[in-house]
């Protein structure tokens, strides 16, 4: 039954229903099942191609594969004790260096541009021992689809995928390391939202998004290193390639992490920096790393004859004394220099968790005026 138009409504405006969008798009995941162990030398292209057919893929489908099936078809291992040889080599740069118990983890740039744990080396589901990434995912990516367009006859998209923290959030997700047929940056500037209003920042990651929506149901512990994503509008529209989604140079705002960022403001070289715990640290710990820190002089600069160290009162409260060497007016200068370093480090101390007000007090050698 069709609704009479009230009258102060004409009668050829549109009903509510015409009106609104269309419906969101039906988004569909499905898991390539019956791989089975990928050995070096394997053509994946074979293998994907073959547990692709049952699920009849599509123009515009994506295929999200596990970036190490590809490490291990190139036979891309080390031994554990090369481990972590293999991640210094593998760096562009260090971010940072954290310890978890005893073991120290490097978070690094890798050569196709993201940051990561030990540069994405992974021991998880590799029995023949750690596995590398590949230093150019995007090009693994490329040949793995041209290999299974040329078998299946249609066009898909191909993702390379790995697990990885982020900054601000808990946990771990799936990200896109290799691209290619995918439009991995979904430009939305110049549209409008919703409510008609203009956008103006908006890019959206969908290669990231394709991957972290195909792990839900492939995964560490599946055995399924492999799915298929479809429905997802535009998914296939423009070629770009993963390397174009990593925060790099000027770009990046948070290219060290708060500590690190203030002690390469002191000029520490990086073999200088101490390695700060993941866990939560006590205070003193703290204080001690802010004591190591400031005693390092810049680079090209004497030692300092000034001593710093730490002091507790009966009170239970610490201050920081800096003994000058003498009474000339050069230690005294060398006595406030180390002074003002001490106030920095311990200031980036408290960047992450706020440290009690620490005083900082120069103070005559006690030498200086025997009694």
């Amino acid at each position: 039954m069709t609704p009479t138009p009230s009258p102060s409504e004409p009668a050829d405006a549109p009903s509510v229903a015409s009106a609104t969008s269309a419906p969101p798009p039906q988004v569909t995941v499905l898991p390539l099942t019956g791989l089975g162990e990928v050995r070096e030398g394997a053509d994946l292209a074979v293998l994907l191609a073959g547990a692709l057919a049952p699920l009849a893929p599509r123009e515009g489908d994506v295929l999200c594969v596990s970036t190490k099936i590809v490490s291990k078809a190139l036979g891309l291992r080390v031994s554990s004790e090369e481990r972590d040889a293999a991640i210094e080599r593998i760096a562009v740069r260090t971010v940072a260096r954290r310890l978890h118990t005893r073991v120290v983890t490097s978070v690094v740039q890798i050569p196709s541009g993201p940051v990561m744990a030990a540069a994405g080396v992974d021991g998880s589901n590799a029995p023949d021992g750690p596995l590398l990434l590949p230093e150019d995912p995007d090009a693994c990516a490329r040949e793995l689809r041209e290999g299974l367009v040329a078998r299946l006859g249609v066009s898909i998209g191909v993702v390379l995928t790995d697990t990885s923290s982020r900054i601000w959030r808990v946990g771990v997700s799936d990200i896109a390391l290799g691209a290619a047929g995918v439009t991995s940056l979904e430009d939305l500037r110049g549209g409008v939202d919703a409510d008609g209003r203009p956008l103006s920042v908006t890019v959206r990651n969908l290669a990231d998004e394709l991957a972290a929506a195909a792990d839900l149901v492939k995964g560490k512990a599946s055995g399924i290193p492999a799915a298929l994503v479809r429905g997802v509008p535009g998914a296939t529209g423009v070629d770009v390639p993963a390397r174009e989604l990593s925060r790099t140079g000027a770009d990046d705002w948070f290219r060290r992490p708060s500590l690190e960022s203030v002690w390469a403001a002191l000029g520490l070289a990086p073999e200088q920096e101490p390695i700060a715990r993941m866990s939560p640290e006590p205070a003193e710990e703290r204080i001690a790393r802010a004591l190591e820190v400031a005693a390092l002089p810049r680079p090209g600069a004497p030692p300092f004859l000034s001593r710093a160290a730490a002091v507790r009162d009966r009170s239970g409260s610490t201050h920081i004394v800096v003994e000058r060497a003498d009474a000339s007016a050069a230690a005294l200068a060398d006595a406030a220099t180390l002074a003002e370093r001490v106030r920095t480090a311990l200031g980036a101390e408290s960047l992450g968790e706020e440290l009690s007000q620490v005083p900082v007090l120069i103070v005559p050698d006690p030498e200086e005026n025997p009694r």
